[in-house]
């Protein structure tokens, strides 16, 4: 369950917190405050920060981190044992505190009985007229209540979001954090630089993922599988073995092991691509299923089609499934072959085994095992002497 709450007029960090007394006024235990701008703290670190706050038996603990260049961070200030004493904000910040590297992260783990106390006790008294929640850190000390630290490693989990540079660099940090995990799994990222890979995205052991691809959503990819170069695959279940050649769109579909996709290829929403099937270059297909061992290697359209086992459509082919109001359905059974430049004119099925030839537009159902044609008749006039111009 989420609860918001509006903070108006928006005073400060401290004020801020004010707003949620209302809400945490019979919870007992620690309070977890986290920065709305930071997305890229990872659930251990958070982990281990709450533990080690619990485990020091403390009232506050604050997230810190060491930065070669704070910025516009506040500043920890310790003192010579060590023991954090206040916090700074950058720009209240002493001639001499500003060789302090170490930063206040704004993540805080404190205990709610003591929150709010001492929330009451702090004032507008700083340049901005606003009310700090760092300044309450120098409240507790002051009543000998037990503040800790605690540093983290990596400060690029820290990385504050203000402008669009800093989107962007902590949209590079995510993406190599994805990238590096999944090569540790087993997955081969040939430049992960130019990779990106959504967190919720599922990729199996010896898969290649060529450069400049993008990877969205839900989508799972298996075993063996190879993604070349510029493909863009949202959403799809992509079984072992399965080849998609470069630049080809992929959206929540579902393609079987050992296909080939591509290059150049599109599947749409709801295509279902089964076993050994390949689809060529400048294929498109729509909400469509296409069984085992089925070929449309070259410029075809199938939208709307159950197409069967062992069928070949030829180069050019189109199911022509929309008469301007209403979307029709295409079936083609088993080990049809279908000559280049066919139409088929939705409704219509052709039975197993039967052959379209080049050209045709198909218009009624076709029996089983027959031939289909609809050509015009070829005229030939012998000895024929094209028009010239003539200038005028």
């Amino acid at each position: 369950k989420m609860l918001s709450v509006e903070q108006d007029p928006p005073l400060g960090t401290g004020h801020a917190v004010m707003q949620t007394e209302r809400l945490l006024d019979k919870f007992k235990g620690y309070v977890l405050i986290l920065c709305g701008d930071t997305p890229l703290l990872t659930q251990k670190t958070i982990s281990d920060f709450i533990n080690f706050t619990k485990e020091a038996k403390a009232t506050c603990g604050i997230l810190t981190a060491e930065m070669s260049d704070p910025a516009s961070y506040g500043r920890i200030i310790r003192n010579q044992s060590g023991e954090i004493t206040k916090i700074v904000e950058a720009k209240d910040l002493l001639k001499e505190q500003s060789n302090i590297y170490e930063i206040n992260s704004g993540v805080y783990c404190i205990l709610n009985q003591s929150l709010f106390k001492f929330l009451k006790e702090i004032t507008p008294n700083n340049k901005q007229n606003e009310y700090y929640l760092t300044d309450i850190i120098e409240h507790m000390i002051n009543s000998r209540e037990k503040v800790v630290g605690f540093k983290i490693d990596n400060p690029d989990e820290l990385t504050g979001i203000n402008t669009r540079n800093d989107l962007a660099l902590a949209t590079s940090i995510m993406r190599n954090r994805i990238n590096e995990k999944h090569m540790q799994n087993g997955v081969t990222i040939i430049d992960p630089q130019t990779t990106y890979i959504d967190h919720a995205v599922s990729i199996s052991a010896d898969t290649t993922i060529w450069p400049n691809t993008h990877i969205y959503g839900k989508t799972r990819i298996g075993k063996n599988c190879t993604i070349e170069t510029g493909s863009i695959i949202k959403d799809t279940k992509i079984s072992d073995n399965v080849h998609v050649k470069p630049y080809c769109v992929i959206e929540e579909s579902f393609i079987d092991s050992k296909t080939v996709i591509g290059p150049f290829a599109r599947l749409r929403p709801e295509s279902k691509l089964g076993k050994n099937v390949r689809i060529g270059n400048f294929v498109e297909i729509k909400k469509s299923k296409i069984t085992q061992g089925t070929k449309a290697n070259h410029l075809s359209y199938i939208g709307d089609s159950e197409i069967g086992a062992n069928v070949n459509i030829g180069c050019g082919t189109i199911t022509c499934n929309y008469d301007g109001v209403k979307k029709y359905k295409t079936i083609i059974e088993d080990n049809v072959f279908v000559g280049s430049d066919s139409q088929f004119i939705a409704p219509v099925k052709i039975g197993k085994g039967a052959t379209i030839g080049a050209g045709s537009t198909i218009t009624e159902n076709v029996p089983p095992n027959s031939l289909a044609l609809s050509r015009s008749k070829q005229v030939i006039k012998k000895d024929w002497k094209r028009k010239e111009k003539t200038d005028k």
